[in-house]
């Protein structure tokens, strides 16, 4: 069977469906006298293959025949495969349907349809990441490059790019992940009317042409990557610069790098900037968080772009307190208090660290609240008890929203299914939030086990317990996830907003700068 299985990847890597597809249904025919443990594991391996020639070819018959046999085996899959496993497997059918539905389906989708179509991939790579084995390397590359397509099919452009460079880190020459980082800087290009820049175009061209000399890429992706890394060295001819310069620049940047303050550094380094240079780039240019609504390129028009902004400049100062606090946590000793606390023999970590950390974590949220104050706003809808993860679902609002066409929004809109208390795979987000701010939740090391003597945590309605370490990387993603809302949000409102001048002297045109 092994035998058999490298010829299907033979024949997979050489988009050789048609056979790969014939083979995979004899040999599920052929199963029938193995043993039952066997049986369903040998099942599971081969419905994997139906995915990924499913998703290669485009036929939906080989998606819902994987599906239904994943979802009908569920209890029994989870004996012979991690969970982990199980969930990336289903993520992978549903976003292959999602890919198929939108090449039947082109264009900017309402949120019901974003929702209904391309959300629950999301959901599945979510289950998956949550439950994997941290020493299960290949999984964890699969699933983070396969979350980032999905996230990239909402729109959601700079977290895909975000778990891109995390795989690019540990295996820089790994073709999937490089190929996708060209395909996907070309596309922020495109509809964010970011600054198009050398540094930006030479990033497009080292990533193709990294994924290129890999020479693992299927034909298709081949052909298509060679197109890419020809036009974007295009683009850098036109700016005067040629694949000479390219060592050259290489080594300034990793020079203007070292230069930033440790502080920055951390920032750049976790991917907590606001600054969109610093997407792609740690050179000099990611030096400050510069994002905002107004582009140079670009020019605006009435008086709603700089309320707007000023929206903008309140979520920058509160997101650089709040990854300040975080750092402050991570990289300082805890000073001395002048309180002294009642023993009561919790186990309790209370100190400044964990002070910070609570803190960081609660801002979060109060800027999620205004980016949903700000979507109102943009588009002059009631504003009255607005919860970002929550606010799209009132009826009148949601009837409103759903007749905008702004592939921005919808990624918002994404980032708020993934955090709804109900239905998010990313709820307990908010879960800690609410015990944060109404209930106690107090911190612990849970590696060092402490009874309950006292019995404090039975009345689970009063304090929740977390485990500091594990509230430390949730803090970390919420800014991460939080971050990626702030660039949405100026996504949506520059393009909603955007004007190309004209002719009519009696429109005020203006451009926003810096203070």
């Amino acid at each position: 069977m092994q035998e058999q299985f490298r010829y299907l990847y033979h024949l997979l890597d050489n988009e050789k469906f048609v056979e790969a597809r014939k083979i995979t249904e004899q040999a599920l025919e052929n199963i029938s006298s193995l043993e039952p443990e066997k049986k369903i594991f040998t099942e599971a391996q081969l419905h994997g293959f139906l995915i990924d020639i499913g998703c290669e070819s485009g036929s939906e018959n080989d998606l819902n025949s994987a599906i239904s046999f994943f979802e009908a085996n569920e209890a029994l899959l989870q004996t012979v495969m991690t969970k982990s496993s199980y969930y990336y497997n289903l993520a992978n059918a549903k976003h292959g349907l999602g890919k198929i539905f939108y090449s039947q389906n082109k264009g900017v989708h309402s949120l019901t349809t974003t929702k209904e179509k391309f959300q629950e991939p999301i959901n599945l790579y979510w289950l998956a990441y949550k439950t994997i084995d941290t020493n299960d390397k290949p999984l964890t590359t699969q699933i983070l490059i396969n979350l980032s397509n999905s996230l990239i099919t909402v729109n959601r452009i700079v977290e895909g790019l975000q778990f891109l460079d995390i795989v690019l880190k540990q295996q820089p020459n790994f073709p999937q992940a490089l190929i996708s980082r060209g395909d996907n800087l070309h596309y922020l290009s495109v509809v964010t009317n970011c600054s198009v820049t050398i540094a930006l175009y030479t990033q497009i061209y080292k990533s193709y042409d990294k994924g290129i000399l890999t020479n693992s890429l299927p034909p298709s992706i081949l052909k298509r990557s060679e197109f890419g890394k020809k036009e974007a060295l295009k683009t850098i001819h036109s700016y005067g610069f040629d694949t000479s310069n390219f060592k050259k620049e290489i080594q300034e940047t990793e020079k203007e790098y070292n230069q930033h303050s440790d502080f920055r550094k951390f920032c750049l380094d976790n991917f907590l900037t606001l600054n969109e240079h610093a997407i792609y780039c740690t050179c000099v240019a990611a030096e400050k968080d510069d994002l905002q609504i107004g582009v140079p390129q670009g020019t605006f028009k009435g008086n709603l772009v700089p309320k707007l902004e000023l929206l903008l400049n309140r979520m920058k100062s509160e997101f650089s307190f709040a990854r300040w606090m975080f750092y402050k946590s991570n990289t300082e000793e805890p000073f001395n208090s002048d309180v002294k606390f009642s023993e009561l023999l919790d186990g309790e970590i209370i100190n400044s660290q964990t002070e910070f950390l609570r803190t960081s974590y609660r801002i979060c949220y109060g800027i999620l609240d205004k980016i949903a104050l700000g979507i109102c706003k943009l588009y002059d809808l009631d504003s009255k008890r607005i919860f970002f993860e929550t606010f799209w679902e009132e009826t009148k609002r949601k009837a409103e929203l759903d007749k905008v066409k702004n592939i921005h929004l919808n990624a918002l809109y994404s980032i708020a299914c993934d955090l709804n208390t109900k239905t998010g795979e990313l709820k307990h987000f908010k879960n800690w939030r609410n015990k944060l701010e109404h209930n106690l939740l107090i911190l612990k090391d849970k590696r060092e086990f402490i009874p309950d003597a006292l019995k404090i945590f039975e009345d689970e309605e009063f304090v929740a317990v977390a485990d500091v370490n594990d509230f430390n990387q949730k803090t970390l993603h919420l800014l991460q996830h939080t971050r990626a809302a702030i660039f949405s949000y100026v996504y949506c409102v520059r393009l909603q907003t955007i004007q190309h001048k004209t002719e009519d002297e009696t429109i005020k045109y203006f451009n926003i700068k810096f203070k």
